[in-house]
């Protein structure tokens, strides 16, 4: 990629983030809405659970990622749909608007956009669920690049699902059907190397190292997959 066609590349990436952001401003329900329902479930769980069951290590941590599972659920299901009300989304899909620099562009807001979300829910989580203040450090030296590159596979994953069957008849149903069953290895993973206690859950053969590889490994492969077909992945959007 030349000079001047990585500045265009770079430009029409940054041009995705502002019109996104722009509609996300727009419409503040949107993710207003995805944080007041994170701060419920997060006041419900201990409810649920009771407050003493919910002090143990992997109740509590499984309780995060649960919550978070929910929360990427909910912007996963509307990454293009504040483009499409604003009709700024066959705008980008332009023949001179490069396919690969709009899906990389909406990982990129997907991903911010989790990010912006998560890091109240935590706080909140850190708070209501009481976790030790001596073991705070170590949790987040491995929680949050946990978080993040949970965030990249979700969004890449996200992103190239919402593409795909964009005007598929049963979106709704076809969509959860596609995404869940292809994220269990992000979520597995990033719950296990969030937990401080190796002895918690079985590793079944599989190393911290191993858990890493696929939790940093995904993203990869899925934006790889994707640039590679970055011409038929909107062609049809």
């Amino acid at each position: 990629m030349g000079e001047i066609s990585a500045r265009l590349f770079l430009f029409q990436v940054a041009t995705v983030i502002e019109v996104s952001a722009r509609g996300l401003m727009a419409r503040k329900s949107a993710w207003l809405g995805v944080l007041v329902f994170g701060f419920c479930l997060l006041v419900l769980f201990p409810f649920s659970f009771g407050t003493d069951l919910i002090r143990t290590e992997a109740v509590r941590t499984g309780a995060f990622w649960t919550i978070q599972e929910f929360v990427v659920a909910l912007v996963i299901m509307r990454i293009f749909a504040q483009e499409t009300e604003q009709g700024a989304l066959e705008l980008m899909l332009h023949p001179r608007f490069s396919r690969a620099a709009l899906f990389v562009g909406k990982v990129l807001f997907t991903f911010g956009q989790l990010v912006t979300l998560q890091i109240p829910m935590f706080i909140i989580w850190w708070a209501i669920y009481e976790v030790p203040a001596d073991s705070t450090p170590a949790l987040l030296r491995v929680l949050i690049p946990a978080v993040l590159l949970f965030d990249a596979a979700t969004a890449t994953l996200g992103v190239m699902l919402n593409a795909l069957t964009a005007r598929s008849l049963g979106r709704e149903i076809l969509l959860p059907i596609l995404f869940f069953p292809l994220q269990m290895a992000i979520l597995l993973a990033a719950v296990q190397v969030s937990l401080l206690d190796p002895l918690l859950i079985p590793k079944g053969g599989f190393t911290d190292a191993a858990w890493w590889t696929i939790l940093g490994g995904f993203p990869v492969l899925i934006l790889g997959a994707a640039l590679l077909m970055r011409t038929a992945l909107f062609e049809e959007s």
